[in-house]
């Protein structure tokens, strides 16, 4: 997106929508013939916003449009995240970029989020390899449930190397409706991961946060005992340092795809 003097229909209506909304698609065709410097139909304005919400820049509300909150705010995280880099010279690959989170939940909304972007079907494959299964424990709170709409609407497979009760109870919820999970695989690598395409996400959580996790999990024999909202506050919301690793390679992505369905 551009802010300035470009001429493109998408930019004039970013422009128009940034600084008043919501609006109509006729107020905003009616915006645009005014300020373009060439003659630009409704029907290529009502084109482009109906592009910009399935990129899920525009939300439409009402039969109005205004710009998505969460895409203003994932933009302005970027962007501040470019400014520091730029104002102290760094160079930083386009394949690889590295993040740090304060917490278990700040991770898996990133995790959430990157995936919305993505916007995957039941073509493409996702596989996730984590140190346990905590889907479905917190449904009611969003997050988790955009990870359970993630989940059904996409090819995916999951493995966790530990069995503990919970463990199980998670995977066969996901069994029982016919999502891919496994408990207690052992593989060579102790990560967690998901890739999706040729991206790959790689959590690396601290040894104090991964022993909360799992002297909770193996505190009871029966997940219905476990008190979910104090498991989420004192280990979900604990303040910790978790860095998470963002790269593109096809190649590699295709090879732990390929690693994580040959246990299924």
């Amino acid at each position: 997106m551009i802010f300035g003097d470009s001429s493109s229909s998408k930019d004039l209506i970013f422009k128009i929508l940034s600084e008043e909304w919501p609006l109509s698609a006729k107020e905003i065709y009616s915006r645009v013939a005014k300020i373009s410097s060439k003659e630009i139909s409704y029907q290529a304005v009502h084109k482009t916003l109906n592009s910009l919400i399935d990129e899920r820049v525009f939300e439409k509300k009402d039969g109005k449009y205004l710009l998505n909150l969460y895409w203003v705010s994932n933009t302005k995280d970027i962007l501040s995240k470019l400014e520091t880099n730029l104002g102290a010279g760094k160079v930083v690959s386009s394949l690889n970029q590295k993040f740090v989170f304060d917490s278990i939940y700040s991770v898996d909304k990133f995790l959430v989020e990157s995936c919305k972007n993505f916007i995957p079907n039941k073509n493409d494959v996702i596989v996730l390899q984590w140190i346990h299964f905590w889907i479905p424990l917190f449904i009611s709170k969003d997050t988790y449930n955009d990870m359970k709409d993630l989940i059904l609407n996409s090819n995916f497979y999951s493995i966790t190397p530990n069995t503990a009760p919970i463990d199980k109870w998670c995977a066969k919820f996901w069994e029982d409706i016919g999502v891919k999970e496994k408990i207690g695989v052992k593989v060579g690598f102790d990560l967690s991961f998901m890739v999706y395409k040729d991206l790959i996400i790689q959590v690396f959580y601290p040894a104090k946060i991964r022993k909360a996790m799992d002297d909770a999990y193996n505190s009871t024999n029966d997940p219905s005992k476990l008190d979910i909202d104090n498991f989420f506050s004192t280990v979900f919301e604990k303040k910790t340092r978790i860095p998470v690793l963002v790269s593109r390679n096809k190649e590699v992505a295709d090879e732990l795809k390929s690693q994580i369905k040959s246990f299924f």
